[in-house]
């Protein structure tokens, strides 16, 4: 059975537009709308461009699919819309079928999971009217045991703290949790995000509404109302110095969160009868919350799937239908490579005709290491692309972590962001509990772990102002030449590990194709492109 999972809209609202493939049980291919159309999160597209990249991998026509899966189960028409989409951009219209939203984050996490019982949770802005599920999970079954809709929302919390704090709705949330490493959570929030018991309510009459037969709020207009600002302050303007109130509302209000999380965890893994825990939606991309929970006693394995966000919905909706295919609990999903690749005869054409001077190397991997060793910035482009928002290494930006300026140099030069946020280190999954505590095999770089005190000079530019560090371990079967390059920089350095962040600039997407790759790489600070097996250096 050929399963196309897809999401995204017709509404500015429906962002991270993505399609994935399921073959006969087997996931073939997942990808977001905006590595093709170059805007991020493709806000209101369908994902035109990713659907027939997968029906491409997969070698099927339109006609070949046995089904369409969409979470808008809520959505009026949107099967009639769907058709009319199908038969105008591709000539026919399979079979559709809608699911709910935060039932398709919950497939995306439990059902590649590996686990055969565990409690799922699942929390974001809003889908489909809900904002936060729990679920759990048995077998091929998802139950549902407690929901809370919208506006009762952490999402829409983390949302109103960010916009206070002069940043944007949907994309710079992580920047709130990488600058409450610099705070103090010394302002209480209790009485905008109460929780007791695993249950939370947000205050009465906070979010700003609109009146009879207006637009809905954009993201380029406040969700808080007055009493936000009456109680912490006037909001920061966007580009405004970053003060020490800043620091400490975005240390307060992630305190607030995980507080009101842990609440969850301890109240329905206790009613669950399993210590395994999934997690999806935007919220669950808090690395920093999960890290957290992982050492919080309550719970004995996490896991989170690699595009946790509304990009997963297009997975999580493809195998809510291939259940009934499959009479057993699904595999961990091995990796997150599941995205376009290019052959070395494309990114060869692709450097001729841009007149790039490169070379052909019989170990790619060695020449990376060389450089990175030498403290040199090296784009990395390998294989298939990753599906999420985190680059794995296959479209990363790699440099030495041993040398404490790295981390300012690349969010300079290459990068063109804030000081303030970290970059991830990469690991051979072997040699992580040399370098982190407690840390466990985590592919998809979805938790932060404390660097180990004797750690922290050797790499202090992947080691973040609280000592923490949000890592990817990387295993030789399921990543073998990125494993092969990070051997080859420990062969050089001693220290098994690179600085790793994803191959684009600054309000771009991660880089797809080979030009994508010249462009960025000529575009910035990088000095050695690696891209299949040819090297294009800036000489000094």
């Amino acid at each position: 059975m050929n399963i196309l999972g897809i999401c995204g809209g017709i509404r500015l609202g429906n962002w991270d537009s993505a399609a994935a493939l399921i073959i006969d049980g087997n996931v073939i291919a997942a990808v977001e709308e905006e590595r093709f159309t170059r805007v991020k999160h493709a806000p209101g597209n369908l994902p035109t461009y990713a659907i027939q990249y997968c029906l491409e991998e997969g070698g099927l026509d339109i006609q070949d699919i046995d089904v369409v899966v969409f979470p808008g189960r809520t959505y009026k028409n949107m099967k009639e819309r769907l058709s009319e989409y199908f038969r105008f951009c591709f000539g026919h219209a399979p079979k559709i079928e809608l699911c709910d939203h935060h039932e398709a984050h919950a497939a995306s996490a439990y059902f590649t999971s590996g686990y055969s019982e565990a409690l799922v949770i699942t929390f974001d802005f809003s889908g489909d009217g809900r904002a936060t599920t729990i679920s759990h999970g048995k077998g091929n079954r998802l139950e549902l045991l407690k929901h809370w809709d919208f506006p009762q929302s952490l999402g829409l919390f983390y949302a109103m703290i960010t916009q206070h704090l002069g940043f944007d709705f949907g994309e710079d949330e992580y920047k709130v949790m990488g600058l409450a490493s610099y705070g103090r959570p010394s302002i209480d929030l209790s009485w905008l995000l109460r929780s007791d018991g695993g249950d939370y309510s947000l205050a009465p009459g906070i979010l700003r509404t609109t009146g009879a037969g207006e637009p809905p709020l954009s993201p380029q207009e406040r969700f808080y109302g007055s009493e936000l600002e009456a109680r912490v302050g006037p909001a920061r303007k966007k580009k405004g110095e970053l003060q020490a109130i800043q620091q400490d509302l975005a240390a307060s209000a992630q305190r607030q969160l995980e507080l009101t999380v842990l609440s969850m965890v301890k109240a329905y893994m206790g009613r669950s009868g399993t210590r395994n825990l999934c997690l999806a939606g935007g919220v669950a991309m808090n690395c920093v919350m999960n890290q957290k929970i992982a050492e919080s006693g309550h719970v004995d394995s996490i896991y989170l799937p690699p595009a946790a966000g509304d990009a997963g919905l297009a997975l999580g909706a493809a195998l809510l239908a291939a259940l009934p295919e499959s009479s057993t609990p699904r595999e961990r999903l091995p990796t997150a490579a599941l995205g376009p690749g290019y052959p070395a005869d494309e990114i060869k054409k692709a450097l001729d005709e841009v007149g790039a001077k490169y070379r052909e190397a019989s170990d790619c991997a060695a020449v990376a290491a060389e450089a990175i060793a030498a403290g040199r910035i090296v784009g990395w482009y390998q294989g298939r692309m990753e599906y999420g928002a985190r680059a794995l290494g296959h479209r990363s930006i790699l440099a030495d972590p041993r040398r404490a300026e790295m981390k300012d140099r690349v969010n300079a030069v290459v990068k063109f962001r804030e000081g303030f946020r970290p970059f991830a280190p990469s690991v051979i999954v072997t040699e992580a509990k040399s370098y982190f505590e407690k840390v466990y095999a985590t592919p998809f770089m979805n938790s932060t772990f404390t660097v180990r005190p004797e750690a922290r000079e050797q790499i202090p530019a992947v080691t973040h102002a609280d000592g923490t560090a949000r890592v990817q371990t990387v295993d030789s079967k399921a990543e073998p030449l990125y494993h092969q390059l990070i051997s080859e920089v420990g062969k050089r350095t001693g220290i098994p590990v690179v600085l790793n962040t994803s191959f684009n600039i600054k309000g771009q997407p991660i880089v797809e194709n080979p030009y994508q790759a010249i462009s960025t790489f000529f575009g910035s600070g990088l000095e050695l492109l690696v891209a299949g097996p040819y090297v294009i250096e800036k000489h000094r």
